[in-house]
């Protein structure tokens, strides 16, 4: 089974699949699951935030979710690198990400948070939580 790393703790995407349907954990269990791949060790606070912030996995969405976590104040190289690959590669995409920045400005800062306590959380209550659209 594939394993992922939790703060020095191993836990298997069957694990993660275990906790109740409507959590984060149970979601991104099922989301590493349908993806087939080896998980990052240690897991990835990106995987996460494509379960919060994104609707499907095309390039575009995932570029918009670098901008929705500069909004965030998120200020990362990685996210600045990120945006500028996006901007590149979907120019004309840039009032979409504009937007995605507008609505990463006003959630409440979630980006720095331990999401790994929280995969007990109902997905949706720490979307209304931190007023993530």
């Amino acid at each position: 089974m594939k394993n992922v790393l939790k703060q020095q703790e191993k836990i298997s995407i069957s694990e993660l699949i275990s906790y109740p349907y409507n959590s984060l954990g149970f979601h991104l269990g099922a989301y590493l699951f349908k993806k087939e791949e080896e998980c990052p060790a240690p897991l990835e606070k990106e995987d996460i935030y494509r379960l919060l912030l994104t609707k499907d996995t095309s390039a575009r969405e995932e570029f918009g979710m670098y901008f929705y976590l500069f909004g965030n104040e998120d200020f990362k190289l990685d996210t600045l690198s990120e945006m500028f690959i996006g901007l590149f590669a979907y120019p004309l995409a840039i009032k979409y990400y504009y937007k995605r920045y507008q609505e990463g400005k006003n959630a409440l800062r979630f980006h720095d948070l331990d999401h790994f306590k929280m995969l007990h959380l109902p997905l949706e209550r720490i979307k209304d939580t931190f007023l993530i659209k």
